[in-house]
C-alpha cells in the first residue's frame, strides 16, 4: 500500500470523524437543520436517529476507502462517502420534522453592540497578501536569480508537482495564491461584518463574539499558510523548511479548528447558564430547503450560521450573495485549470 493511499484513506477517515460528531455541534435546540425542543436531543429517540446517522456515514465512508483503494479513483471515492452523508442526513432531517416545535418570534436588537475589527488588524490580516505582490515586483525585475523550478502542490512528504519557471507560470501561481489569500481575508471580515447576529446581548451574545472572533483568526491563519507556500520556494528555500514552516502553521489552524468544534456553533457548548433564550438560529424554518440551503430574500445577511455544523453559509436569497458567490468560484476554476 503506497503512502499516497495511506493518506487519502486517512483524510476519510478523519472527514467521517467530523460527520460523527457534527450532530453534537449544532445549537442544542436544532436537531438535523429542525427546531426542537433544547431537551430532545437527550431523548432515546434523539439519540436512535444520530446512531443510525452516523451509521450511513461510516459504511459510506468505509466504502469509499475500499473503492479508493482498489480502483484508485479518488474523486469516485470522495462522492460515495459524499453522497452517504447525503442520504443519512436527508433521513435523519426527515424523522426530526415528527418534533419539530415552534419557534421563538421575539428578535433582539442591539445599537451598542462593540465594533468587531479583523484579528490583529488590517495590516496583520494583509500581510501575506502585500507580501505576494511585493514578490511579484520583485520577480518583474529579478528574474535571473529565480530557480528554474517551482512548486504548485505539496503532499505530506514535501512538494510533488512541479513547473518549469516561465513568465506564465510563475504569474500565474502569484497570483492565484494571492486571489486565495484575499479570499481568507474577505471571509474574515465578511464573518466579523456581514454574518447574521442571533444574540445580541448578555453572556450568549459574548459567546458568540469569541466564535466569530476564532473562525475569522483560522482563516489568517490559512492565508499565512497558504503564503508560505509560496513565498520561500521563490528565495530558493530548501523544500525542508518550507515544509516545516507549513507543518507548524497547520497544527496552529487545527488548533483553532478544534477550539471552534470545542465551543459548538456559535459558542453553544461554551457552558452558558439556562435561561430564555431565541429557539434555533433565529431563521425561519420554511426559508432553509433540505436543511442545508437558505434561501430567505426578506433576510439583508449575507452569512448565516449553518443549521448543521460548524461556521456559516450564503443566504442565497440575497442578491450580493450572488455576486460574492460569482467573485469566489470563477478564479477558483481559472486557478483549479491554471495547476491543472
Amino acid at each position: 500500500m503506497t503512502i499516497d493511499i495511506v493518506v487519502f484513506a486517512a483524510s476519510l477517515l478523519l472527514i467521517g470523524g467530523l460527520l460523527h460528531v457534527v450532530p453534537r455541534l449544532t445549537r442544542p435546540d436544532l436537531f438535523f437543520a429542525v427546531t426542537v425542543a433544547p431537551d430532545f436531543v437527550a431523548t432515546p429517540e434523539a439519540r436512535r436517529i444520530v446512531r443510525a446517522f452516523r451509521g450511513v456515514v461510516w459504511t459510506s465512508t468505509l466504502a469509499a476507502i475500499a473503492l479508493g483503494a482498489v480502483t484508485h479513483r479518488e474523486p469516485a471515492a470522495i462522492l460515495l462517502q459524499l453522497a452517504g452523508f447525503l442520504l443519512a442526513f436527508l433521513v435523519a432531517r426527515r424523522q426530526a420534522l415528527g418534533h419539530a416545535v415552534a419557534q421563538n418570534p421575539v428578535i433582539e436588537v442591539d445599537l451598542t453592540a462593540p465594533p468587531e475589527r479583523l484579528p490583529g488588524g488590517l495590516i496583520v490580516a494583509l500581510l501575506p497578501s502585500c507580501s505576494l505582490i511585493a514578490l511579484a515586483i520583485w520577480v518583474a525585475f529579478n528574474w535571473d536569480e529565480l530557480p528554474k523550478r517551482l512548486p504548485v502542490h505539496w503532499s505530506v512528504t514535501g512538494p510533488d508537482r512541479w513547473v518549469a519557471a516561465s513568465s506564465g507560470t510563475v504569474f500565474g501561481l502569484l497570483a492565484s495564491n494571492l486571489f486565495l489569500c484575499l479570499l481568507m481575508v474577505g471571509g474574515a471580515w465578511g464573518v466579523l461584518r456581514w454574518s447574521r447576529r442571533i444574540s445580541m446581548t448578555g453572556p450568549r451574545a459574548e459567546r458568540e463574539r469569541e466564535f466569530r472572533r476564532r473562525l475569522a483568526q483560522l482563516l489568517i491563519i490559512v492565508e499565512y499558510f497558504l503564503a508560505v507556500l509560496v513565498l520561500l520556494p521563490f528565495f530558493q528555500t530548501s523544500a525542508k523548511v518550507t515544509t516545516l514552516a507549513a507543518a507548524a502553521l497547520a497544527v496552529l489552524g487545527v488548533a483553532f479548528l478544534l477550539i471552534l468544534v470545542r465551543a459548538g456553533q456559535g459558542g453553544s457548548r461554551r457552558g452558558l447558564a439556562a435561561g430564555a433564550g431565541a429557539n434555533g438560529d433565529r431563521t425561519p424554518d420554511a426559508a432553509w430547503k433540505l436543511g442545508l440551503i437558505y434561501f430567505n430574500p426578506a433576510d439583508p445577511s449575507i452569512l448565516i450560521e449553518k443549521r448543521f455544523g460548524i461556521g456559516y453559509t450564503i443566504n442565497f436569497g440575497n442578491q450580493w450573495s450572488w455576486l460574492v458567490l460569482a467573485l469566489i468560484v470563477i478564479p477558483l476554476i481559472v486557478e483549479w485549470a491554471f495547476l491543472r
